[in-house]
């Protein structure tokens, strides 16, 4: 798998739901995806538009088992769901991702883009520890010609210990910037939880950023 396909293999599902979100805004729905032997799995999605009434939205889950709430920019665009093997996840995206194309089947990613998001995964896994997970992305990272390690270090989500790698994604085929990103993870109820943020170098400090941060700091746990 080439290095685009293997950085935006998820995105494609994502960004493949944005004509949806124009249909289906603020509505939940359900899709089913056929397994090897023909049973079929449920996905639920649910948008939420931007909205221009209030600054920030109070999120806290009521559709499935999601342990945090925040406030997020209410300019965003936003999208729970839960995938086909039952991992919940967030999505915080840039209004700019409206503008680009829907994608043709079968391709991961509609053309280069440099617009900043914010993904969240709860992930059972509790045989790797959060420690554990950024030592081996730091290994395979430190192995990609495209992928610069900036540094790692230790942070805190509502008392809750919690590690942070930053780096560095230069590449040409799915940006046209040098991008910034940062994975910190953090365990919960022996659930590994992962904040996923990217954006521009160019973008740093700028208003998206600033959303970003704000919506960290408002991170509560919910037990």
């Amino acid at each position: 798998m080439n290095k685009t396909a293997n950085f935006y293999v998820w995105r494609f599902l994502l960004v493949s739901m944005t004509a949806l979100m124009l249909v289906e805004c603020n509505a939940a729905i359900e899709t089913s995806t056929p397994t090897s032997d023909g049973q079929a799995l449920s996905t639920y999605i649910h948008h939420i538009p931007p909205s221009d009434v209030t600054e920030y939205t109070h999120y806290i889950s009521k559709a499935f088992e999601f342990h945090l709430e925040f406030d997020y920019p209410s300019s965003w665009w936003f999208e729970e769901r839960v995938d086909e093997v039952g991992i919940p996840s967030l999505l915080f995206e840039d209004r700019r991702f409206l503008t680009i194309p829907t994608p043709i089947v079968k391709t991961s990613h509609p053309e280069p883009n440099d617009f900043g998001y914010i993904h969240v995964w709860s992930v059972p896994e509790s045989d790797q520890t959060p420690e554990a997970k950024i030592e081996s992305l730091k290994n395979s990272y430190n192995q990609t010609s495209w992928m610069k390690v900036l540094r790692d270090y230790k942070s805190k989500i509502g008392g809750y210990d919690a590690v942070v790698l930053e780096f560095q994604i230069n590449d040409s085929e799915t940006s046209p910037s040098l991008m910034f990103a940062r994975r910190t993870y953090f365990m919960i109820n022996g659930q590994l939880q992962e904040v996923f943020f990217y954006i521009a170098e160019k973008d740093r400090g700028g208003e998206f950023e600033q959303g970003y941060d704000y919506f960290f700091n408002s991170l509560k746990i919910v037990p």
